[in-house]
Protein backbone atom coordinates (compact mmCIF):
# COMPACT_ATOMS: atom_id res chain seq x y z
CA UNK A 1 0.00 0.00 0.00
CA UNK A 2 2.87 2.63 1.29
CA UNK A 3 3.87 1.46 -2.41
CA UNK A 4 1.19 2.98 -4.46
CA UNK A 5 0.74 5.59 -2.13
CA UNK A 6 4.84 6.57 -3.43
CA UNK A 7 3.81 5.94 -6.55
CA UNK A 8 0.66 8.34 -6.69
CA UNK A 9 2.63 11.00 -5.21
CA UNK A 10 5.40 10.52 -7.57
CA UNK A 11 2.49 10.95 -10.33
CA UNK A 12 0.73 13.80 -9.17
CA UNK A 13 4.11 16.16 -8.63
CA UNK A 14 5.01 15.36 -12.30
CA UNK A 15 2.07 16.04 -14.36
CA UNK A 16 3.98 15.12 -17.57
CA UNK A 17 4.98 11.96 -16.53
CA UNK A 18 1.43 10.27 -16.62
CA UNK A 19 0.88 11.79 -20.30
CA UNK A 20 4.44 10.69 -21.44
CA UNK A 21 3.76 7.49 -20.03
CA UNK A 22 0.12 7.12 -22.03
CA UNK A 23 2.00 8.72 -25.26
CA UNK A 24 4.48 5.75 -25.19
CA UNK A 25 1.66 3.02 -24.25
CA UNK A 26 -0.42 4.85 -27.40
CA UNK A 27 2.94 4.72 -29.67
CA UNK A 28 4.18 1.23 -28.93
CA UNK A 29 0.63 0.24 -29.81
CA UNK A 30 -0.08 2.00 -33.06
CA UNK A 31 3.77 1.00 -34.35
CA UNK A 32 2.79 -2.53 -33.61
CA UNK A 33 -0.64 -2.86 -34.88
CA UNK A 34 -0.80 0.27 -37.73
CA UNK A 35 1.08 -0.33 -41.06
CA UNK A 36 2.90 2.41 -42.27
CA UNK A 37 3.02 4.08 -38.88
CA UNK A 38 6.88 4.40 -38.35
CA UNK A 39 6.91 6.03 -42.12
CA UNK A 40 8.25 9.45 -42.80
CA UNK A 41 5.25 10.61 -43.88
CA UNK A 42 3.06 9.40 -41.19
CA UNK A 43 5.28 11.01 -38.63
CA UNK A 44 5.85 14.06 -40.45
CA UNK A 45 2.43 14.40 -40.64
CA UNK A 46 1.19 13.86 -37.49
CA UNK A 47 3.87 16.55 -36.04
CA UNK A 48 3.36 18.97 -38.48
CA UNK A 49 -0.64 18.91 -38.15
CA UNK A 50 -0.15 18.85 -34.44
CA UNK A 51 2.23 21.78 -34.25
CA UNK A 52 -0.25 24.10 -36.31
CA UNK A 53 -2.68 23.33 -33.49
CA UNK A 54 0.07 23.31 -30.88
CA UNK A 55 0.89 27.00 -31.68
CA UNK A 56 -2.29 28.52 -30.47
CA UNK A 57 -2.63 25.59 -27.27
CA UNK A 58 0.28 27.36 -25.68
CA UNK A 59 -1.58 30.33 -25.18
CA UNK A 60 -5.08 27.76 -23.85
CA UNK A 61 -2.90 26.03 -21.55
CA UNK A 62 -1.41 29.31 -20.09
CA UNK A 63 -5.01 30.58 -19.24
CA UNK A 64 -6.07 27.19 -18.11
CA UNK A 65 -3.53 27.72 -15.35
CA UNK A 66 -4.56 30.87 -14.58
CA UNK A 67 -8.18 29.29 -13.71
CA UNK A 68 -9.88 30.82 -17.23
CA UNK A 69 -11.02 29.31 -20.63
CA UNK A 70 -11.35 30.64 -23.97
CA UNK A 71 -13.88 28.82 -26.40
CA UNK A 72 -13.32 31.37 -29.28
CA UNK A 73 -9.84 30.56 -30.03
CA UNK A 74 -11.34 28.47 -32.64
CA UNK A 75 -13.17 31.59 -34.14
CA UNK A 76 -10.56 34.36 -33.52
CA UNK A 77 -8.38 31.81 -35.74
CA UNK A 78 -10.53 32.24 -38.95
CA UNK A 79 -11.19 35.47 -38.23
CA UNK A 80 -7.31 36.54 -38.55
CA UNK A 81 -6.59 33.92 -41.47
CA UNK A 82 -9.61 35.92 -43.15
CA UNK A 83 -7.95 39.53 -42.49
CA UNK A 84 -4.44 38.07 -43.69
CA UNK A 85 -5.75 36.17 -46.90
CA UNK A 86 -8.37 39.62 -47.40
CA UNK A 87 -5.65 41.92 -47.05
CA UNK A 88 -3.51 40.16 -49.26
CA UNK A 89 -5.73 39.87 -52.12
CA UNK A 90 -6.34 43.80 -52.24
CA UNK A 91 -2.58 43.90 -52.66
CA UNK A 92 -1.69 45.29 -49.03
CA UNK A 93 2.34 43.98 -48.44
CA UNK A 94 2.87 40.57 -46.66
CA UNK A 95 4.60 41.60 -43.51
CA UNK A 96 1.82 44.48 -43.23
CA UNK A 97 -1.07 42.24 -43.79
CA UNK A 98 0.71 40.01 -40.84
CA UNK A 99 1.10 42.95 -38.90
CA UNK A 100 -2.53 43.90 -38.95
CA UNK A 101 -3.98 40.33 -38.51
CA UNK A 102 -2.22 40.00 -35.23
CA UNK A 103 -3.40 43.06 -34.43
CA UNK A 104 -6.72 42.16 -34.94
CA UNK A 105 -6.23 38.82 -33.16
CA UNK A 106 -4.50 40.50 -30.39
CA UNK A 107 -7.85 42.59 -30.33
CA UNK A 108 -10.21 39.86 -30.25
CA UNK A 109 -8.42 38.60 -27.54
CA UNK A 110 -8.50 41.64 -25.22
CA UNK A 111 -11.95 41.64 -25.55
CA UNK A 112 -12.27 38.34 -24.20
CA UNK A 113 -10.27 39.27 -21.09
CA UNK A 114 -12.20 42.75 -20.75
CA UNK A 115 -15.60 40.93 -20.64
CA UNK A 116 -14.29 37.96 -18.29
CA UNK A 117 -12.90 40.74 -15.88
CA UNK A 118 -15.60 43.66 -15.88
CA UNK A 119 -18.32 41.83 -15.69
CA UNK A 120 -17.41 39.15 -13.80
CA UNK A 121 -19.25 36.30 -15.89
CA UNK A 122 -17.65 32.90 -16.19
CA UNK A 123 -15.14 32.82 -18.99
CA UNK A 124 -16.47 29.46 -20.09
CA UNK A 125 -20.09 30.88 -21.03
CA UNK A 126 -17.90 34.32 -22.16
CA UNK A 127 -16.38 32.93 -24.67
CA UNK A 128 -19.00 31.02 -25.66
CA UNK A 129 -20.62 33.91 -26.50
CA UNK A 130 -17.27 35.38 -28.27
CA UNK A 131 -16.96 32.21 -30.12
CA UNK A 132 -20.44 32.67 -31.73
CA UNK A 133 -19.65 36.51 -32.42
CA UNK A 134 -16.44 36.16 -34.01
CA UNK A 135 -17.64 32.84 -36.00
CA UNK A 136 -20.40 35.64 -37.10
CA UNK A 137 -17.74 38.30 -38.26
CA UNK A 138 -15.72 35.71 -40.19
CA UNK A 139 -18.40 34.21 -42.28
CA UNK A 140 -19.60 38.44 -42.52
CA UNK A 141 -15.77 39.65 -44.10
CA UNK A 142 -15.78 36.37 -45.90
CA UNK A 143 -19.30 36.56 -47.59
CA UNK A 144 -19.87 33.38 -46.39
CA UNK A 145 -17.51 32.01 -48.76
CA UNK A 146 -13.74 31.30 -49.32
CA UNK A 147 -11.33 33.48 -49.45
CA UNK A 148 -7.88 33.00 -51.63
CA UNK A 149 -4.38 34.89 -52.40
CA UNK A 150 -4.04 34.13 -56.00
CA UNK A 151 -1.07 36.14 -56.39
CA UNK A 152 2.48 34.96 -56.20
CA UNK A 153 3.83 32.89 -53.31
CA UNK A 154 5.63 35.68 -51.54
CA UNK A 155 8.88 35.04 -49.03
CA UNK A 156 6.91 35.32 -45.72
CA UNK A 157 5.06 32.16 -46.58
CA UNK A 158 8.12 29.96 -46.59
CA UNK A 159 9.31 31.62 -43.38
CA UNK A 160 5.78 30.74 -42.22
CA UNK A 161 5.14 27.14 -42.95
CA UNK A 162 7.98 26.30 -45.50
CA UNK A 163 8.86 22.79 -46.69
CA UNK A 164 11.51 20.88 -45.12
CA UNK A 165 13.23 19.51 -48.23
CA UNK A 166 16.25 17.89 -46.88
CA UNK A 167 14.02 15.78 -44.63
CA UNK A 168 10.54 15.17 -46.66
CA UNK A 169 12.77 13.45 -48.85
CA UNK A 170 14.58 11.02 -47.11
CA UNK A 171 12.28 8.54 -47.92
CA UNK A 172 9.71 7.57 -50.24
CA UNK A 173 7.21 8.44 -50.08
CA UNK A 174 8.25 11.82 -49.26
CA UNK A 175 7.55 13.48 -45.81
CA UNK A 176 5.17 16.53 -44.82
CA UNK A 177 7.13 17.96 -42.05
CA UNK A 178 6.76 22.30 -42.20
CA UNK A 179 8.11 25.42 -40.52
CA UNK A 180 5.29 25.02 -38.45
CA UNK A 181 7.09 22.39 -36.17
CA UNK A 182 9.91 24.83 -35.47
CA UNK A 183 7.25 27.87 -34.34
CA UNK A 184 5.32 24.82 -32.39
CA UNK A 185 8.40 24.01 -30.81
CA UNK A 186 9.75 27.88 -30.27
CA UNK A 187 6.89 28.81 -28.48
CA UNK A 188 6.44 25.67 -26.63
CA UNK A 189 10.36 26.27 -24.81
CA UNK A 190 9.25 30.02 -24.52
CA UNK A 191 6.11 29.74 -22.75
CA UNK A 192 7.66 27.11 -20.83
CA UNK A 193 11.03 29.07 -19.59
CA UNK A 194 8.19 32.24 -19.05
CA UNK A 195 5.81 30.06 -16.88
CA UNK A 196 8.83 28.13 -14.82
CA UNK A 197 11.17 30.78 -14.30
CA UNK A 198 10.00 34.26 -14.15
CA UNK A 199 8.10 36.15 -11.97
CA UNK A 200 4.88 36.44 -14.45
CA UNK A 201 4.85 32.71 -14.52
CA UNK A 202 4.28 32.57 -10.74
CA UNK A 203 1.60 35.13 -11.20
CA UNK A 204 -0.26 32.88 -13.70
CA UNK A 205 -0.14 29.79 -11.05
CA UNK A 206 -1.08 31.74 -8.03
CA UNK A 207 -3.77 33.02 -10.35
CA UNK A 208 -5.44 30.11 -10.86
CA UNK A 209 -4.51 28.33 -7.42
CA UNK A 210 -6.09 30.61 -5.44
CA UNK A 211 -6.98 33.68 -6.48
CA UNK A 212 -7.91 35.56 -3.33
CA UNK A 213 -4.50 34.45 -1.71
CA UNK A 214 -2.86 36.11 -4.89
CA UNK A 215 -4.27 39.55 -4.30
CA UNK A 216 -3.66 39.26 -0.40
CA UNK A 217 -0.12 38.91 -1.61
CA UNK A 218 -0.16 42.10 -4.22
CA UNK A 219 -0.72 39.84 -7.31
CA UNK A 220 -2.86 41.52 -10.17
CA UNK A 221 -4.78 39.09 -11.01
CA UNK A 222 -6.45 40.98 -13.38
CA UNK A 223 -3.50 42.21 -15.34
CA UNK A 224 -2.65 38.10 -15.70
CA UNK A 225 -5.47 37.16 -16.66
CA UNK A 226 -5.83 40.52 -19.62
CA UNK A 227 -2.56 39.55 -20.55
CA UNK A 228 -3.13 35.45 -20.89
CA UNK A 229 -6.13 36.29 -22.92
CA UNK A 230 -4.28 38.42 -25.85
CA UNK A 231 -1.62 36.01 -25.76
CA UNK A 232 -3.86 33.24 -26.69
CA UNK A 233 -5.84 35.96 -29.63
CA UNK A 234 -2.61 36.33 -31.00
CA UNK A 235 -1.71 32.70 -30.59
CA UNK A 236 -4.63 31.35 -32.23
CA UNK A 237 -4.10 34.12 -35.26
CA UNK A 238 -0.94 32.91 -35.86
CA UNK A 239 -1.80 29.60 -36.41
CA UNK A 240 -4.52 30.10 -38.82
CA UNK A 241 -1.58 32.20 -40.77
CA UNK A 242 0.73 29.51 -40.82
CA UNK A 243 -1.55 27.12 -41.59
CA UNK A 244 -2.87 29.22 -44.88
CA UNK A 245 0.66 29.62 -46.02
CA UNK A 246 1.55 26.01 -46.87
CA UNK A 247 -2.67 26.12 -48.39
CA UNK A 248 -3.64 29.93 -49.11
CA UNK A 249 -7.29 29.06 -48.98
CA UNK A 250 -9.62 29.92 -45.72
CA UNK A 251 -13.01 29.00 -45.42
CA UNK A 252 -15.48 30.60 -42.52
CA UNK A 253 -15.61 26.97 -40.66
CA UNK A 254 -11.87 27.30 -40.43
CA UNK A 255 -10.16 26.55 -36.94
CA UNK A 256 -14.37 25.21 -36.10
CA UNK A 257 -13.93 22.56 -33.13
CA UNK A 258 -10.19 23.25 -32.55
CA UNK A 259 -10.89 25.01 -29.01
CA UNK A 260 -12.30 21.75 -27.56
CA UNK A 261 -9.18 19.92 -29.09
CA UNK A 262 -7.12 22.55 -27.20
CA UNK A 263 -9.19 21.83 -23.76
CA UNK A 264 -8.76 18.09 -24.34
CA UNK A 265 -4.78 18.72 -25.16
CA UNK A 266 -4.51 20.48 -21.80
CA UNK A 267 -6.58 18.27 -19.58
CA UNK A 268 -5.11 15.19 -20.86
CA UNK A 269 -1.58 17.01 -20.25
CA UNK A 270 -2.48 17.36 -16.48
CA UNK A 271 -3.55 20.73 -16.52
CA UNK A 272 -6.72 20.95 -14.38
CA UNK A 273 -9.60 22.33 -14.77
CA UNK A 274 -9.74 24.34 -11.85
CA UNK A 275 -6.38 26.34 -12.55
CA UNK A 276 -3.11 26.07 -10.47
CA UNK A 277 -1.81 22.85 -11.58
CA UNK A 278 -0.06 21.62 -14.90
CA UNK A 279 2.84 22.62 -17.57
CA UNK A 280 3.26 23.99 -21.39
CA UNK A 281 5.43 20.46 -21.61
CA UNK A 282 2.47 17.96 -20.80
CA UNK A 283 -0.01 20.10 -22.70
CA UNK A 284 2.20 19.58 -26.01
CA UNK A 285 2.42 15.98 -25.27
CA UNK A 286 -0.78 16.33 -24.33
CA UNK A 287 -2.06 17.58 -28.32
CA UNK A 288 0.85 15.36 -29.62
CA UNK A 289 -0.73 12.11 -28.50
CA UNK A 290 -4.45 12.99 -29.88
CA UNK A 291 -3.06 13.87 -33.33
CA UNK A 292 -1.10 10.31 -32.78
CA UNK A 293 -4.05 8.65 -31.84
CA UNK A 294 -6.32 10.12 -35.15
CA UNK A 295 -3.65 9.04 -37.65
CA UNK A 296 -3.41 5.45 -36.00
CA UNK A 297 -6.83 4.98 -36.10
CA UNK A 298 -6.92 6.12 -39.51
CA UNK A 299 -3.87 3.62 -40.77
CA UNK A 300 -5.74 0.90 -38.46
CA UNK A 301 -8.61 0.99 -40.53
CA UNK A 302 -10.99 2.73 -37.57
CA UNK A 303 -14.09 4.92 -39.54
CA UNK A 304 -12.35 8.60 -38.76
CA UNK A 305 -15.71 9.76 -37.47
CA UNK A 306 -14.83 7.24 -34.35
CA UNK A 307 -11.75 10.27 -33.44
CA UNK A 308 -14.00 12.12 -31.53
CA UNK A 309 -15.37 9.55 -29.87
CA UNK A 310 -12.26 7.66 -28.93
CA UNK A 311 -10.95 11.51 -27.66
CA UNK A 312 -13.71 12.08 -25.30
CA UNK A 313 -13.25 8.49 -23.65
CA UNK A 314 -9.67 10.07 -23.30
CA UNK A 315 -10.86 12.99 -21.94
CA UNK A 316 -13.08 11.23 -19.44
CA UNK A 317 -9.89 8.95 -18.11
CA UNK A 318 -7.88 11.86 -17.80
CA UNK A 319 -10.34 13.92 -16.21
CA UNK A 320 -10.79 11.06 -13.66
CA UNK A 321 -7.25 10.32 -13.33
CA UNK A 322 -6.20 14.09 -12.30
CA UNK A 323 -8.75 14.03 -9.81
CA UNK A 324 -7.46 11.03 -8.51
CA UNK A 325 -3.86 12.24 -8.45
CA UNK A 326 -4.99 16.07 -6.79
CA UNK A 327 -6.51 14.03 -3.94
CA UNK A 328 -2.51 13.15 -2.46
Amino acid sequence: MDTLVRIRHRLADSSELVVLISFLLVFLFFSIRAENFLSLVSLTNILTIASIKGIFIVGVAMLMISGEFDLSVGSILAVATFVFALSLEAGMAPLLAFVFAMAVSAGLGGINGLIVIRTGIPSFIATLGTMLAFRGIARAIGGADFARFTGEMPALFTGLNGEFTFINRLAEPAGSARMAIVWFVLFAVLAAVVMSNTRFGSWVYATGGNRAAAIAQGVKTKNVIAVNYIVTGVLAGFAGIVQFASRPAVDPLRGEGWELTAVAACVIGGIWLSGGYGTIVGAMLGMLLLQMVEQGLILVGVDVQLFQATIGLILILAVISNTYLSRQ
